[in-house]
């Protein structure tokens, strides 16, 4: 990975100082682009956090969109998050995959638990990237993009929430039970959840509360 500075991927180095100001956050972890096509980013480490974006996310998403990724991951360091989310993924990809069989059924029901406070942190730091970049549109945009991977010519946000409602309102038991175990085993959830999460938040009111 490289890390970003001012000679070193200056506009994202910009956008990044942007969101640091925006969100009165004095510390700078380091920030890093990885190169891969998997549009993604992400907060680790320990004692001093850092952020990692992926080189697809550059490629696909505009200033204001990244402006909301790079509030998204600042909003997991600055909850504390990126401790725990490295723990996690310590234990996740190494302690289970290691254990015996049966010892990895006894901690199966400790996995489900870690990997739903993994999915709620996301939920909090989508928010902090509204926060971050002050964009509902680029926002929400950003949840689209990373859905499709495509050109928002081609796509519409409003139908997207609306598939997101009629997935979270379809069918009976069953297919609740299917939707649930359709997620267990995600860090994330899907995209298109996220934005009607977000849409929801933004209803209710409480992004205007925060800016006033």
């Amino acid at each position: 990975a490289v890390r970003v500075g001012p000679t070193q991927f200056p506009r994202l180095n910009q956008l990044y100082t942007d969101v640091l100001t925006t969100m009165d956050w004095g510390e700078r972890p380091e920030l890093f682009v990885s190169q891969t096509p998997f549009v993604n980013a992400g907060a680790f480490g320990m004692e001093k956090p850092f952020i990692v974006i992926n080189s697809g996310a550059l490629k696909l998403l505009d200033d204001d969109e990244m402006r909301a990724l790079l509030g998204h991951e600042l909003g997991h360091v600055m909850s504390g998050h990126a401790l725990y989310r490295t723990i996690l993924i310590l234990i996740l990809n190494i302690s289970f995959a290691s254990l015996p069989f049966f010892a990895g059924i006894a901690l199966l029901p400790i996995r489900i638990a870690l990997l739903e406070w993994y999915r709620k942190s996301e939920l909090s730091s989508d928010r902090a990237g509204l926060v971050a970049s002050q964009d509902t549109t680029a926002s929400l945009r950003m949840f689209l993009k990373m859905a499709g991977g495509g050109d928002m010519q081609e796509m519409d946000l409003n139908a997207v929430l609306v598939q997101a409602k009629e997935y979270e309102e379809s069918g009976g038991a069953l297919d609740r039970i299917f939707q649930i175990l359709n997620t267990l085993d995600r860090t994330h959830p899907f995209n298109t959840l996220r934005a009607a999460e977000l849409q929801r938040w933004i209803e209710a009111g409480h992004y205007d509360r925060i800016l006033r």
